[in-house]
């Protein structure tokens, strides 16, 4: 298409926007592990703590917003990326727990002291401007079935379920701020990539490949992305069957007492090279389409 609409050209620097995201928090932990005597992080995640704090944080809200906005196929599908983009922001604003000398009992994981009052600002924000986007969603949808024009079930459905996430995030942050300092970090970088191995697996199963910039059989694409979904999914597993045995959320094997071996760390970024492939393969897939095509 030599003359894209301003819609079509919109929903192509979406979904480049998400893989070009990744890519540039992939290539500042590039940067960061070549500086000499800089030892590779316990996780990506604990990057939060480095110079490279302000490319984690952005990279991560600007695709949370991309998730958001861009629309995937209706349904189950446009419903988990918002879903997905509701949930990594918390992943940038509320850091992984590392062992300082404020964690009390001494010795454990925990934010330190003196960041607290400002995650505690920042998702504090979050939730209002969550609050404020839901009421006027809401609304839209009181004015939509008022006027005749109701909307169709997975959109009321898709809403709900936002609306039920922000009230279980929102208790959890007013009601138990422990365990929302201790856990929050983890558990939605968790849900955000089972979510996302969700979202892969309906492309595996019903992607058309109708007009495609690379132009491959229907069954070429969805080889990848069943590939894509199995690997994301194995590389989920292994992070979770790490915390439950050893604990920690940045947790490292320790072959020598000299070499730990960051494991945490590369299985992030093995799922960080992962969505990277999954977005760019899927720009390439739907260059001439805005929505999916059923």
């Amino acid at each position: 298409m030599d003359d894209p609409s301003a819609e079509l050209e919109t929903y192509r620097t979406l979904r480049l926007g998400m893989a070009a995201g990744g890519l540039l928090l992939g290539l500042a932990l590039v940067w960061f592990i070549g500086l000499p005597e800089v030892p590779v992080p316990r996780s990506v995640s604990a990057t939060y703590y480095s110079p490279i704090e302000n490319v984690f944080v952005g990279s991560l809200i600007a695709v949370g917003l991309a998730l958001v906005a861009v629309k995937g196929r209706p349904g189950w599908e446009n419903g988990l990326l918002d879903v997905a983009g509701v949930l990594i922001p918390l992943v940038a604003l509320v850091p992984t727990p590392i062992q300082d000398p404020s964690c009390r009992p001494a010795g454990t994981d925990c934010v330190p002291l003196d960041l607290v009052q400002g995650v505690e600002l920042n998702v504090g924000a979050y939730l209002t401007l969550g609050l404020i986007a839901l009421g006027y969603l809401w609304l839209r949808r009181w004015r939509a079935a008022s006027t005749g024009k109701p909307w169709e079930g997975p959109t009321t459905r898709g809403l709900t379920a936002l609306s039920a996430l922000w009230l279980l995030v929102a208790s959890v942050f007013l009601l138990a701020r422990p365990a929302f300092l201790q856990y929050t970090h983890y558990a939605a970088a968790i849900a955000f990539f089972a979510i996302l191995v969700a979202v892969v697996w309906i492309n595996a199963r019903r992607t058309t490949a109708a007009d495609a910039a690379f132009v491959k059989p229907e069954s070429w694409y969805r080889r990848w992305y069943l590939g894509i979904a199995i690997a994301m999914l194995v590389f989920v597993v292994a992070g979770v069957a790490l915390f439950l045995a050893t604990g920690s959320q940045n947790a490292v094997i320790t072959a020598t007492p000299s070499a730990p071996i960051p494991v945490i760390f590369w299985v992030e970024v093995c799922l960080l090279a992962l969505f990277i492939g999954y977005w760019a393969l899927q720009t390439v897939e739907l260059w001439n389409h805005t929505v999916p095509p059923s």
